[in-house]
């Protein structure tokens, strides 16, 4: 969904073969792929990690070739480095936030120097590095923008460098998209350049070193140990040599005060290395079998935890106080016991042991439990995000430790979203001020300027900047108004506290009070029962306040409800597509005129016509699967990307036969196509990828002032081009090379131009409002607005110039959208002025609106009491 127009409307190394490499090595060396999907084809999808990853293979993966070959990102990235004269300087974003909510992180460490006062690092897996000089209290990014920003771990050496590696597919997968929770592409290990952390350069980023799984530091040697897919690599000189010192997929690892590393392969095979780190020797006693976690106890280095799942499910939770002889089982599963929920101990799988108790280990997995001596196993924190409910750590848990500096030392978790920190293990602060790591699938904003989006794992979040203002800016923080994971959401254009949100299998609900209420919809043609794909995908057409259509996909079916944004009236819904093929639907956009409705998916590329003619009656047509008289619908797929992934389709609405697609798979050399008789029986379409990098494309916007200039959305970010295709431009100026899934473009006034929002994984929402100034909409209709007096009292005047005469509406809404009156007038063509009524108001800043048609015009002004 695009454009809402508001007219309301390596440096070389040296890899030394070591000893111990074993043949139970499983990295494929040439692709990337999902160890897990078998097992998850098995076992179901359920609502949580699962069947994200389930959703999401086709929008990154080579549509041949099922896989992300190494050499496809890095051929990529290397074009995009290569046009560092091309990195365009026209758009610039703004943060938008959300400054409260974080994403998911998987790395985290504290500065080992005493001097270094309170800095904390901190990496999210798509969002970058942050650093912290207030102890965690606040976050600012450090990474280059042109960085990899997919971080999996960090480690400091004793001399104060500053490690970390890229790439999360150890964990999850590397088709990640907007349908699910992404893995993206890392290229190797960065090293910091200074002993503050603030600048980094790449030493290692060969195909092998696409995944980075885990890292740690000698306590007293400048060594440090990387793990990847192929095993655990050792360097001794700051990373300008390498030498595999135990093959095999090494998941997890540790070291112990004395220098002893500990690792744990994707087999779950248990490894303990000699004083030097050169050899590691397979330890018996524990079964073998999925993934394992594993933690020593900083007082005694003979106490070694275990916590393994099946890959899926709990296996339990073992400990040697005798440096690996002998294991015993503390924790058995149960119901009781069970952490990882509907089976996700491949994905969030942590443990770490008490620093001041080496009896005491601390579990996490969806749920987050400790066992001692003393009391056994119970679970500490809760996953119920409620304001009063201090027990709050957001689910799935990547990473636990502990700040040994304070006393008590401070426990300190990392999940999905962001971190969260106890001094007493019962009651949890969250630590996410500043942390932008929000993973984004989806944005949208109202002409108040609030935004909203799904997310991976955090819900639906509004900005709607309520709260307190940090650093004398607007609040930025956020408020959930649906759980789960978040996708498609969308203001009413007419109604600015209207919010259609949605979450995973298809589950949409709405709101007309800024979500602080909402509820379903559904009548009994689509009672809500019925799941589709994990993502859930709907684009909303209104004509008027009460006219208005909101087409859902499921599945391979297109269903529409009836002026869903009248909440007086009952919702019917009507199938109008049937029948687009077994591959999920991927995005919808219409027409200006909402008669034409345009359906992507894998491999093909559907118009809906006709949908204005057609009757709308459960009586003419009873069945629930009954599409009405007249609605047709149409391949017009271009044969030159036949077969391939359709992952956007974006309407010009200045022009409803001018449409733009983006293509999505590594490995290929087209990515955007464009047509100007969208509407034609068969249209034409060009290539217009150009220069652009061989990425895949996720969106794209249509500047409806200059169908030249097209904005598009990418692994790398952002894109544009000003001459139809010709060159592309990376434009990132104020944000970094994160991954966009979705643009929306607005045009809030019909004499302005567009102002563009971003949803990005990694980094949150982005604004632009570089066409706001840039573009006067001269050759359209306008109508000027004035209020006056401005502070106003009991009353002000409404001054409004109308095309023609006939009736309009005023509508008064405070700062959070509510509508706090609204006022039919009969206007006459020319000027008119009306008064009103304030002294009900409370002293505050309000919008008052004109609508007229399809011409609007809003005003700011303040009322004192």
């Amino acid at each position: 969904m695009k454009l809402n127009k508001l007219i309301l409307i390596s440096s070389g190394v040296v890899l030394t073969a070591g000893m111990a490499i074993l043949a139970e090595t499983d990295f494929a060396g040439a692709r990337w792929s999902n160890p897990f999907a078998k097992a998850q084809k098995e076992a179901g999808e359920a609502e949580d990690i699962q069947g994200a990853i389930e959703s999401m293979y086709s929008m990154r993966l080579n549509e041949k070739t099922g896989t992300i070959e190494p050499e496809w990102f890095e051929a990529a990235l290397a074009q995009a480095n290569n046009r560092v004269s091309s990195r365009g300087t026209t758009l610039k974003w703004t943060n938008m936030g959300p400054d409260n909510v974080g994403g998911r992180v998987r790395a985290f460490l504290i500065h080992n120097h005493k001097d270094s006062g309170h800095v904390m690092f901190v990496g999210s897996v798509s969002g970058g590095l942050f650093k912290s000089r207030t102890n965690g209290q606040s976050w600012l990014p450090v990474v280059d923008p042109t960085s990899n920003l997919g971080i999996t771990c960090i480690a400091q050496t004793p001399d104060g460098t500053i490690y970390y590696g890229t790439g999360e597919g150890g964990f999850t997968n590397l088709g990640g998209t907007r349908n699910g929770s992404p893995a993206f592409p890392g290229n190797g290990v960065y090293k910091s350049t200074s002993t503050s952390g603030d600048a980094y350069t790449n030493i290692i980023n060969t195909a092998a070193w696409s995944v980075v799984n885990t890292m740690v530091a000698h306590p007293t040697e400048n060594w440090l140990w990387v793990s990847n897919g192929a095993g655990v690599y050792r360097t001794t000189n700051g990373g300008a040599n390498w030498t595999l010192v135990r093959g095999g997929n090494i998941q997890d690892m540790t070291i112990d005060k004395d220098g002893i590393v500990w690792c744990t392969s994707s087999a779950g095979k248990i490894y303990k290395g000699n004083t030097d780190g050169t050899m590691f020797t397979d330890m018996p006693g524990v079964t073998a079998g999925g993934r394992t976690s594993i933690a020593v106890s900083p007082e005694d280095p003979q106490y070694v935890y275990l916590l393994r799942s099946d890959g899926r499910f709990l296996q339990g939770v073992w400990r040697t106080t005798n440096g690996g002889a002998n294991w015993d089982l503390l924790v058995s599963k149960t119901e009781v016991t069970e952490i990882f929920g509907t089976g996700q101990g491949y994905y969030d799988n942590c443990i770490a042991v008490d620093p001041l108790n080496k009896n005491r280990v601390y579990l996490g997995g969806v749920d987050m439990a400790m066992w001692d001596t003393d009391k056994g196993f119970r679970q500490i924190a809760s996953t119920f995000d409620a304001p009063w409910n201090a027990s709050y750590v957001h689910a799935d848990k990547h990473f636990i430790t502990f700040n040994t500096r304070t006393n008590p030392p401070t426990m300190i978790v990392a999940s999905d979203g962001g971190l969260a920190f106890s001094t007493n293990r019962s009651v949890w602060t969250q630590m996410n001020r500043n942390f932008f790591s929000y993973q984004a699938y989806n944005v949208a904003a109202n002409y108040l300027g609030h935004v909203a989006g799904g997310s991976q794992d955090n819900g639906t979040q509004l900005i709607n900047f309520t709260g307190n203002s940090f650093n004398g800016e607007p609040s930025k923080n956020a408020l959930e108004i649906f759980g789960g994971d978040g996708f498609d959401v969308e203001f009413s254009k007419f109604k600015p506290s209207t919010i259609f949100m949605s979450t995973y299998y298809g589950r949409i609900a709405r709101t007309a009070n800024n979500g602080q209420s909402n509820s379903t919809f559904w009548d009994k043609r689509l009672d809500g029962t019925s799941q589709t794909d994990f993502n859930t995908t709907f684009s909303l057409w209104e004509k008027d306040a009460t006219t208005s259509r909101l087409f859902l996909a499921k599945d391979a079916d297109v269903w529409c409800a009836i002026n869903p944004t009248d909440f007086s009236n009952s919702v019917s819904w009507f199938l109008v597509a049937a029948g687009t093929g077994s591959s999920r639907i991927i995005e919808m956009d219409h027409t200006p005129d909402g008669n034409h409705l345009f359906v992507a998916k894998p491999g093909a590329l559907w118009r809906i016509d006709s949908l204005n003619k057609a009757t709308y009656s459960t009586s003419l047509y009873p069945g629930a699967r009954d599409i009405p008289a007249g609605i047709t619908k149409r391949n017009i797929m271009p044969a030159a990307a036949g077969g391939r992934t359709v992952t956007s389709v974006n309407v010009d609405m200045a022009n409803g036969a001018h449409v733009v697609i983006t293509l999505g798979g590594y490995g290929n050399n087209t990515y955007v196509y464009e047509t100007e008789n969208a509407l034609d029986d068969v249209p034409t379409w060009k290539n217009i990828t150009g220069d652009l990098p061989s990425i895949p494309v996720y969106d794209a916007v249509v500047d409806p002032d200059n169908s030249n200039r097209i904005i598009i959305g990418t692994d790398f970010g952002i894109y544009m081009t000003v001459n139809g295709g010709t060159n592309w431009t990376e434009e990132n100026t104020g944000m970094a090379r994160v991954p966009v899934f979705e643009i929306r473009g607005y045009e809030f006034n019909p004499w302005e131009g567009m102002v563009m929002y971003i949803g990005t994984h990694g980094r949150g929402f982005f604004r632009c409002d570089n066409f706001l100034t840039n573009t006067k909409k001269v050759a359209k209709a306008q109508m000027s607005i004035q209020a006056y007096p401005n502070p106003a009292r009991d009353q002000f005047n409404l001054s409004f110039s109308a095309a023609q005469a006939g009736k309009a509406s005023i509508q008064v809404y405070n700062l959070r959208g509510e509508l706090m009156r609204t006022l039919n007038v009969q206007t006459t063509a020319g000027s008119n002025t009306v008064e009103i009524n304030t002294s009900e108001l409370n002293s505050g800043y309000y919008f008052a609106k004109v609508i007229q048609g399809t011409a609007t015009a809003s005003v700011k002004f303040a009322v004192t009491q």
